[in-house]
């Protein structure tokens, strides 16, 4: 964890207010500290690490440039050999690092970087603070622009609890995170304090804090290839995203759903580890949910050491815990919880675990993206037409099964009803304007700027550069689902594990953004096809075709009304007084959220979740009244 602050004029100095908040987090062990006049840095142990992975600030031997890093270096033999570094270049010197590639060139320092980080450099010499993420930004930043002062975290949530960030709820994010299950925007629900972007850089200087992106996706270059020779590119790709994210010594876990992705990350990882490594997975009983069986034939095909953790509806309550390791609160009915069990688990047998998110994004995977491709058809039809038959699908009862075809019309009426500009996050919006007035409070819509509530979406949306609907989501999708998945695997922290994305490598993404979209998804159905091709001989066909696509995933809509228990839990805590003391929802549309639920007329999962989730969060982090 690193932070800091940046005084603009002069006033307190930076180390007493850097110490203070040192302190308060003291019980995470030995803090790194450094202060000047103006700047004040801090790195510190985060939750779950290793104690004798102690922190470092470095410095240059002219003493003019400082840096606090927080994250991983994974081509260390390729920027070894830039840097003519004498001996040997380990992860631990990457700050060593840093330093030497901005001294060489301050513009294109991070060009030749492959790795997952979020670091802070003061450049006395120039007086300029430079803030900036991976690109993917798989590791967290934030800042709050406070007048005389400039601070930042990688961290939100202990930041606020010690006072480095101002207390105060910023309503236009919370209403990101109702429509969306979790806020795509730049904002946070901590009112002033905003996360830096993806692959980009926030520079603070007398002019003032800009911030500009280093590293920006293109879907301009579609490129056709003979099938064979983008087979190969693409494996060595991803072979290669694998190794360098392997520890010499230190076996890797891997969390394998049974799944394409997860599947190929094992079957290629077992190339290149010797002897048999851990795998994770959760199961759970209900008809079309557990995919546990995929995951155990994989497991047993590669010979590895497989743990299954059983989900039950009780695991749910561990909620209270998770919400710890969340900056902001985030939620996809309850696969969040599993991965909280499966860090349970892999905490002491695992120190890192590769993941296979990602691959949805490169090669067209989710079923939104068919979606989007119906839609086109049905936009056609005039609204008189399209709106009575829209409302009559709805009101078709909701089913036990995750996926059938009432299931299917059901949502996919829902969701005709939002702009089609929002492309794949328009089967992901969870209120309509008339439902939202119902839910929120006046207090609530009067803070919110409810005609720009699709905003963050539209801007990435309307910045992709590809010809078609898909390459245009799948921009988006890189800047706003993917830090979705990121955070959900963000909780593994808490049991010190670290989790490592191969399908998320920069080289592995660009390289996708040059195959056509009618190779990744052919007619209304075959989605994944290019990689499917690829995969061919190197993941086992019962994965690759004889699987139906599920997407990972729990029965909780079922165990709502089939548990009295959680039932009552749900009840209880959404209608109690101190829930409705926020002065946020009005508790009469939630209880009917819950009899619709409970009677089937509608699949109100996400959005019961997500208020409780809401509410666990600003219980633990925020207290009582949420201004």
């Amino acid at each position: 964890m690193i932070f800091g602050v940046l005084n603009r004029e002069a006033g307190a100095a930076p180390e007493h207010e850097v110490r203070r908040v040192a302190q308060s987090l003291s019980q995470q062990g030995e803090s790194a500290i450094w202060a000047d006049a103006r700047v004040g840095f801090c790195s510190l142990p985060g939750p779950g690490a290793d104690p004798a992975e102690t922190p470092r600030v470095y410095v240059n031997e002219a003493g003019t440039i400082t840096l606090v890093v927080d994250g991983e270096l994974y081509n260390v033999a390729e920027v070894e050999r830039a840097l003519g570094a004498a001996g040997k270049l380990t992860k631990a010197r990457f700050g060593q690092a840093l330093i030497r590639l901005y001294e060489r060139d301050p513009h294109s320092f991070l060009d030749g970087l492959n790795g997952k980080f979020a670091f802070a450099l003061w450049d006395a010499s120039r007086g300029k603070l430079l803030l900036g993420r991976d690109r993917l930004g798989i590791e967290a930043l934030f800042y709050a622009d406070l007048g005389p002062r400039l601070a930042f975290s990688s961290a939100l949530t202990p930041m606020v609890a010690a006072g480095l960030y101002p207390r105060r709820l910023d309503y236009r994010a919370l209403l990101q995170y109702l429509l969306y299950c979790y806020n795509p925007a730049d904002s946070t629900l901590v009112g002033g304090v905003r996360r830096i972007p993806a692959g980009s850089l926030l520079s603070v200087d007398r002019a003032g804090p800009a911030i500009h992106r280093y590293w920006r996706l293109s879907f301009g270059g579609v490129q056709a290839k003979p099938e064979g020779e983008r087979r190969e590119e693409v494996l060595d790709l991803i072979r290669d995203a694998i190794r360098i994210r392997l520890d010499d010594g230190r076996k890797p876990g891997v969390l394998l759903s049974g799944g394409t992705d997860s599947s190929a990350i094992v079957s290629l990882t077992s190339g290149m580890v010797e002897g048999p490594f851990p795998t994770f997975s959760f199961h759970c009983e209900g008809r079309s949910y557990d995919e546990s069986g995929y995951a155990r034939f994989v497991a047993q095909r590669y010979g590895t050491q497989h743990t299954e953790i059983p989900y039950r509806p009780d695991a749910l309550f561990s909620i209270a815990n998770a919400v710890e390791a969340m900056d902001e609160p985030f939620c996809d009915a309850g696969i969040e919880i599993g991965t909280y069990l499966l860090g349970q688990t892999a905490g002491g047998n695992a120190a890192y675990v590769l993941s296979g998110e990602g691959g949805d994004e490169l090669f067209a995977g989710h079923p939104v993206y068919v979606a989007d491709k119906a839609a086109v058809i049905a936009d056609l039809v005039p609204g008189p037409l399209i709106r009575p038959l829209a409302r009559a699908l709805q009101r078709i009862p909701d089913s036990d099964q995750k996926k059938n075809l009432q299931v299917k019309l059901k949502r996919f009426a829902y969701s005709l009803s939002f702009p089609r500009e929002l492309l794949s996050h328009r089967w992901r919006v969870y209120y309509t304007p008339y439902e939202l007035r119902g839910l929120c409070t006046g207090d609530f819509l009067t803070e919110c700027d409810m005609d720009r509530r699709y905003e963050p979406i539209l801007e990435y949306n309307s910045e992709a550069d590809g010809r078609d609907r898909l390459s245009r989501s799948l921009y988006s999708d890189f800047y706003t689902l993917v830090s979705f998945y990121l955070r959900r695997l963000g909780l593994l922290r808490a049991f010190g594990v670290e989790s490592r994305t191969p399908l998320l490598d920069h080289r592995l993404v660009e390289y996708s953004t040059q195959i056509p979209s009618r190779l990744k998804i052919r007619g209304l159905s075959d989605t994944k096809y290019v990689y499917r091709r690829i995969l061919e001989g190197v993941v086992p066909r019962e994965i690759l075709h004889d699987r139906p696509k599920l997407g990972h995933s729990v029965p909780m809509k079922n165990w709502l009304r089939e548990d009295g228990k959680l039932r009552e839990w749900f009840h209880d805590t959404l209608t109690r007084s101190s829930f409705r003391d926020r002065g946020l929802f009005k508790t009469e549309f939630i209880q009917r959220l819950l009899r619709e639920h409970a009677s089937k007329s509608h699949n109100h999962t996400h959005r019961l979740w997500g208020l409780m989730v809401l509410e666990t969060w600003l219980s633990r982090h925020w207290g009582g009244a949420s201004n």
